[in-house]
């Protein structure tokens, strides 16, 4: 699946790349060879289709999974052409939805491949101003969808690119200090909604963590309240998890200090030849860790 909150930039540089439409005939050969081994298109053999279509009383659901169900066929664009593209989504929607959602999301369709085919050349007039490409798009979009279909199809990534807009404004302001950046910042990212507050913070969650736990350590906490910080940051799932990380790398650890000692010992026997003693390392090595193991010594032996 994509990503939450994807930025804007990289979506832009996304749109570029798409709408480059090959040749007939580049389609044609790249159409023939796909067929004679089976499925729809090389690049989407051995996935299944991203997003999803779904209706609710004879009305189609407008939402980011099916932007991008839509996102997942036109993704091939260049391997098929556009018609191929709009039949095979069209077979996977009938599966889906019923008579009455499938125009609409056959027609939701056709307005969203519009879109992105009048955003071919925007960007570029704005590609080092982010506000201004947000300007673009948006602008773009409301020509294209009703506001309902623009909350469904976009609205977390537009929350989200928003406030990257305003985080940058904000951190390049020489008139605020430090403090005060850092002050805004936190009350634009409590102002979004909670999966995306929760989608910015997972990739730095295990560095504050990691943080927090040393400076738990260093105060001399114990293993208990190290269980409990853990449960409070990541969940006691996690927490669970994690100690059992501890556990085994507190036993490879121990058998790894048992190990590096008698090697030590052996390599030091001088009643032993420097076969003997090679042999006698190579045992011991056998005992000890299994050949998956092994692998990882040479990092942690001297030279």
């Amino acid at each position: 699946m994509r990503r939450l909150g994807l930025t804007l930039a990289a979506a832009c540089a996304a749109l570029l790349a798409w709408w480059v439409w090959p040749d007939g005939a580049h389609l044609e050969a790249a159409a023939a060879r796909q067929a004679s081994r089976g499925g729809f298109a090389p690049s989407l053999i051995g996935t299944r289709p991203d997003g999803a279509a779904a209706e609710t009383g004879g009305k189609l659901v407008v939402d980011q999974q099916l932007r991008q169900l839509f996102d997942y066929y036109l993704a091939t664009l260049g391997e098929r052409d556009l018609a191929t593209i709009r039949t095979e989504l069209q077979g996977q929607l009938k599966r889906a939805l019923g008579g009455g959602a499938l125009p609409q999301a056959m027609g939701l369709f056709d307005r969203y491949v519009a879109y992105k085919r009048s955003l071919a050349g925007k960007e570029a007039a704005a590609a080092t101003d982010l506000s201004r490409r947000l300007v673009l798009v948006q602008a773009a979009r409301r020509q294209y969808f009703s506001q309902l279909e623009l909350n469904g199809l976009f609205g977390d990534e537009d929350r989200y690119d928003d406030f990257t807009v305003r985080r940058l404004a904000i951190e390049a302001n020489p008139a605020l200090s430090a403090a005060d950046k850092q002050r805004l910042v936190a009350q634009l990212e409590n102002q979004l909604p909670s999966a995306l507050r929760a989608a910015r913070q997972e990739p730095v969650k295990h560095l504050a963590l990691a943080d927090a736990e040393a400076r738990l350590r260093q105060g001399g906490g114990d293993e208990q309240q190290l269980y409990q910080l853990r449960s409070g940051m990541v969940g006691q799932a996690a927490a669970d998890r994690l100690s059992e990380l501890d556990r085994e790398q507190a036993g490879w650890q121990k058998r790894l200090d048992d190990f590096k000692s008698e090697r030590t010992a052996i390599l030091a026997n001088g009643g032993l030849s420097a076969q003997q003693r090679q042999q006698a390392v190579a045992q011991l090595q056998s005992q000890r860790f299994s050949p998956q193991e092994a692998l990882r010594l040479p990092a942690y032996l001297p030279n």
